[in-house]
């Protein structure tokens, strides 16, 4: 809605820029940081993460233990002395034997076990990180959100008032007999208008504080500061694209995740290459007979691996898993590398926009509406002539804001996909 009421030339121009200006700079109030560190200790999801990233880490140490040793107790040599299927042999004569015995997986089979466990336990890191890095990127996108409504809604309410001022002079005049009755009523209608644009603004920023409250995992109607403080948004000559890239290729987590779940796949296709190798079982033992220690004895078993399609089919489906790895970091780092690209446009396309905006839109839509106010305070022009600048000034401004709105967001794209602050 572009259509709104007129105000007076002399407070309208030197209001409007005023007050746009400095909300643009901010005021004191809650900083993303703070809301940023508020989000890392309530959210749910990131503490979910955390916890899967701690059981990860924990099934490293059991992933390369050997497992708990056998203990086996046996009777031999029971006889019958007389006719019926239970032994009736007597005790004094059974042999009675203890063994102890360990299962061995071959040369190497635990290392890669744990060396898996390791890089499962790195990827999972990885995406807690993720899950931080997404978190921080909503909770920045959020709170410039909350940062324009709250601008569209200041400078809504500061038009609104100077409308008052020149609705009372369409009435006077057109009581005086100097103005037309449709003037007045137009700018009844115009105020009319605006009140409705309030509301709409008014409605953006609560849905924008009910957004940045569910990220803090808090009531939607929680209060927070009603004088957002705008992040500064670096140069972009300061940013340059092909660093920036790199930095997303070597630090975004889910890239780091896509390495450390390549390394894990390339473990568990050799962990399946070694299952052609037998697994061991030693023992040692000893036994008693006729209630006397009689000697001792040791025993080694071992698997045949006899079933050549199912380890086929293993190591198969190991090389596939490590090889989909590796496809899905480099269809990971071509998008990663044109998301990039396209955020670093847009911020730097928003930077020129409003430059323009700032140095030739403004100024210009300025200087008409003031001439065009001046026309009508002595009667040499018609209120709809106004109304028209007057909407264009108020479309400056809009742009304006929503290019400043649109710079916060793409500054927080980029820094979601380099994982660190510009």
């Amino acid at each position: 809605m572009m259509q709104h009421a007129v105000v007076l030339a002399a407070a309208l121009v030197v209001g409007m820029p005023a007050l746009a200006q400095q909300q643009l700079h901010g005021e004191p109030g809650v900083t993303v940081d703070d809301l940023v560190a508020i989000a890392r200790r309530m959210s749910p999801d990131l503490q979910v993460a955390a916890l899967e990233a701690e059981a990860a880490a924990a099934r490293i140490d059991g992933a390369g233990s050997l497992p708990d040793p056998k203990l086996q107790v046996t009777i031999d040599d029971w006889m019958r002395n007389e006719p019926g299927y239970l032994p009736r042999a007597d005790w004094y004569r059974a042999t009675k034997k203890l063994t102890v015995s360990q299962e061995l997986p071959f040369w190497g089979k635990r290392d890669l076990r744990r060396e898996i466990a390791e890089a499962n336990a790195r990827e999972a890191s990885m995406m807690r990180l993720q899950v931080e890095n997404e978190l921080i990127a909503k909770v920045k996108a959020a709170h410039a959100q909350y940062h324009a409504a709250h601008l569209a809604g200041d400078l809504a309410r500061n038009l609104r008032d100077r409308l008052d001022t020149l609705a009372k002079l369409t009435r006077t005049r057109y009581a005086q007999g100097t103005g037309k009755q449709q003037d007045a009523t137009r700018a009844e209608v115009e105020k009319a208008m605006l009140e409705a644009e309030i509301a709409r603004t008014d409605g953006e920023r609560l849905r924008a504080k009910a957004a940045i409250n569910r990220l803090l995992a808090r009531p939607a109607e929680a209060p927070l500061a009603e004088t957002p403080s705008p992040r500064l948004v670096p140069p972009v000559e300061a940013l340059n694209l092909a660093a920036l890239t790199d930095r997303a290729q070597t630090q975004n987590p889910e890239v780091l995740a896509e390495v450390a779940a390549i390394e894990g796949s390339d473990k568990s296709a050799k962990l399946a290459e070694k299952s052609w190798y037998p697994d061991f079982e030693v023992g040692f033992g000893a036994f008693r007979q006729e209630e006397r220690f009689a000697g001792y004895e040791a025993m080694v078993r071992f698997n045949i691996p006899l079933q050549w399609g199912l380890r086929k089919s293993e190591i198969g489906e190991a090389k596939a898993m490590a090889s989909a790895a590796r496809a899905r970091r480099e269809a990971r780092a071509l998008k990663l590398g044109n998301q990039v690209a396209d955020a670093w446009i847009a911020l730097k396309t928003a930077r020129k926009v409003e430059q323009v905006l700032r140095d030739s839109q403004l100024p210009q839509a300025e200087i008409g509406f003031r001439a065009a106010a001046r026309s009508y305070e002595l009667g040499r022009t018609e209120l709809v002539d106004v109304i028209m600048t007057e909407q264009q000034l108020w479309k400056a401004h809009i742009d304006l804001i929503k290019t400043v709105f649109e710079q916060q967001i793409q500054l927080a794209e980029l820094e979601r996909l380099v994982a660190g602050e510009l």
